[in-house]
């Protein structure tokens, strides 16, 4: 998967690119706006923040009818789920009030324009380089099966690989909503691999919490973690029926995230089940 460790921090490699791709548009705006105009530093932070706001609003807006369920979930941006017409939308009105209060001054924010979208590029072309790796033949053991499975071996279906372990937080918050949407999808097989632990002890917290999930892995050795890359838990990944990884998502992830996701995955694969 593409993602990116920096010592003990784990970052997507999207994330990642919209970070660094935000600091240099920062770092260029406050140095401009000490040769040009000062106003130019209060618009790189003004840009940035109604970015972020834009392009979160308009994903809410989009999956309003799920939020308006659930509307604490509405800050809970570490989940993933933004909008990039939300974010050029933000942006363009933060520009539009600069070019109103300093119009002399407006088109000097091309430059940490051109800079924050130069280091985006450059950032996403680096974490993206790497071929997706195929899914792995070996076979893992099953919590409450006796057969082991292969990842690559099934029988032709979608997939959704999440990566997770009992003493990981964010892995928790999400197990209910994979969970639920693995009953409501019977036409994708959710895997649930736990990275690392026993299976008394994966038993227990199952127990413990009451989720009921159909397939667990067990991979005592965080083997897939390795091979997926996956740099830090939880990690989902998306599984063609013939075993290409088609995108992941590394950190906690939201039903509409999930939903967006796995509508990427192609249907079972004809040529295997005829």
């Amino acid at each position: 998967m593409n993602a990116i460790s920096i010592g003990p921090l784990a970052f997507a490699g999207d994330r990642f690119s919209v970070i660094a791709s935000l600091v240099v548009f920062l770092a260029v705006g406050s140095l401009v706006s000490t040769r040009v105009d000062r106003r130019l530093g209060g618009w790189t932070t003004t840009a940035a923040l109604s970015g972020v706001f834009g392009a979160r609003a308009v994903h809410v807006l989009t999956h309003f009818e799920s939020f308006a369920w659930e509307p604490w979930r509405i800050p809970a941006i570490w989940q993933g789920g933004f909008s990039w017409l939300g974010g050029l939308l933000g942006v363009a009105f933060a520009t539009a009030v600069l070019w109103r209060k300093a119009p002399r001054a407006a088109p000097w924010a091309a430059i940490s324009l051109g800079a924050g979208l130069f280091t985006w590029v450059v950032a996403t072309s680096l974490v993206s380089g790497t071929a997706a790796p195929r899914a792995p033949d070996a076979p893992y053991a099953a919590l409450n099966r006796r057969e082991t499975i292969s990842i690559a071996k099934r029988t032709g279906r979608p997939a959704v690989l999440n990566l997770w372990a009992s003493w990981c937080p964010p892995c928790r918050r999400e197990m209910p909503i994979l969970a639920d949407m693995a009953r409501s999808n019977p036409h994708v097989d959710f895997l649930f691999a736990n990275q690392g632990e026993g299976k008394e002890v994966v038993a227990a917290y199952l127990r413990q919490t009451g989720i009921d999930l159909d397939i667990i892995l067990l991979d005592h050795f965080a083997e897939l973690s390795r091979h997926y890359g996956a740099f830090g838990l939880p990690a989902t990944l998306f599984i063609n029926p013939d075993g290409a990884l088609v995108t992941s998502h590394l950190g906690e992830i939201s039903r509409e995230v999930l939903t967006e996701k796995m509508a990427t995955l192609s249907p079972q694969d004809r040529t295997r089940t005829e």
